[in-house]
């Protein structure tokens, strides 16, 4: 009798103590930011830090269009990842708790073994694996999270939630972009990858301690059981989720939508890979000056996106609002091309327009 309710009492205590994020919208606010901000900080090492230190150590614009694709090639998989989520999950946890918590766990490890192999400018090769695997990592976070998200905010506080994600994402890529790059400029990469793991062991920590819903283990080893929600959402078969994929893609809004996001995908691309050779062979600057000004610009575009989505939305609707992000990208690229040929000062302004502007309405 006495072990029975000492294994009932566990659960109630650590409800008690911390809520589930269902039951508590500041703390699933807080965990989805959390989630994000690491999200950006693998961003920050594979678009802004690594490629301008590799362009002031020498390579070519190949290479670095090279690193920046193949760091980058995780994230068109994310099909498959939302595919493996659906029908897989360790559903006394919730539906998608231990994905995160794994993804986590990986990142981090990643990051230790980077510090410990500590390659130069001059292994590509290696930088481009370890970076492909944290963007692996970031992938199944974000499909992961997206998905918690849908299950656990509701519908009123979305559009809100949804601006913080990518200004807290932005505003994660700015400061490993910053921090990063005065740490590559005198090539201390093992110190570099140990803050960022250390940051991402202790934050991960922290989260780990939220459950999706009550009731529900916090890890597979304590006690509790699948919330009705999870049993009721979790596919156990592969086809209905097949078949709800292509149902989905036979819309014309929907293939609309996909053709508009890839070319939009196409110019940040473009950018990314050509930005930091701009800067740093084209300008002068060094790989710290590329990095802070990026973050600094990127800074001002994570309170944009932080705070205006939200208004803008509520004010000409979701359609509008993405329909004028989406012809806003030829009007900027066309006005960049142009002022590229007025001199430094417009060429300055043609790295900013990219971190500026873009990520706002993203």
């Amino acid at each position: 009798m006495t072990q029975f309710t000492s294994q009932v009492a566990i659960p109630n205590v650590a409800k008690t103590a911390i809520p589930a994020m269902s039951e508590n919208r500041y703390l699933r606010s807080t965990a989805i930011i959390l989630l994000y901000f690491m999200q950006g900080i693998v961003a920050g090492l594979s678009l802004i830090a690594i490629p301008a230190w590799l362009a002031a150590r020498g390579a070519s614009p190949i290479e670095v269009g090279a690193f920046v694709g193949t760091a980058m090639l995780p994230w068109s998989l994310k099909l498959f990842n939302g595919l493996l989520m659906d029908r897989f999950t360790y559903r006394p946890m919730g539906r998608r708790r231990s994905w995160i918590l794994v993804a986590q766990a990986m990142m981090m490890l990643t990051l230790f073994g980077l510090a410990i192999a500590a390659p130069s400018a001059g292994q590509i090769i290696i930088l481009t694996g370890f970076c492909f695997t944290l963007n692996l990592c970031a992938t199944f976070n974000d499909v992961a999270v997206d998905g918690m998200a849908v299950d656990l905010v509701p519908e009123e506080e979305r559009t809100t939630i949804n601006g913080i994600m990518f200004g807290s994402q932005t505003l994660g890529i700015s400061a490993s972009g910053f921090i990063a790059g005065q740490l590559l400029a005198n090539d201390k990469i093992s110190t570099m990858a140990l803050l960022f793991g250390a940051f991402v062991a202790i934050a991960s920590l922290f989260i780990s301690l939220f459950r999706e819903r009550p009731d529900e283990r916090l890890f597979p080893w304590t006690s509790g059981q699948p919330s009705a929600e999870c049993a009721a959402r979790q596919h156990t078969a592969w086809l209905p989720i097949l078949r709800g994929i292509f149902r989905s893609l036979l819309s014309s809004k929907i293939l609309l939508f996909l053709t508009g996001m890839g070319l939009a995908t196409a110019t940040y691309a473009f950018t990314d890979s050509v930005a930091p050779i701009l800067a740093v062979q084209q300008l002068g600057w060094g790989s710290d000056d590329y990095s802070s000004f990026a973050s600094i610009v990127g800074l001002f575009a994570a309170i944009a996106g932080a705070t205006m989505p939200a208004l803008i939305v509520r004010w000409a609707g979701l359609r509008m609002t993405i329909s004028v992000f989406f012809l806003s990208l030829p009007l900027q690229q066309s006005s960049v091309a142009l002022l590229w040929e007025t001199g430094k000062a417009a060429r300055s302004l043609q790295l900013s327009l990219r971190f500026n502007i873009s990520p706002v309405f993203f």
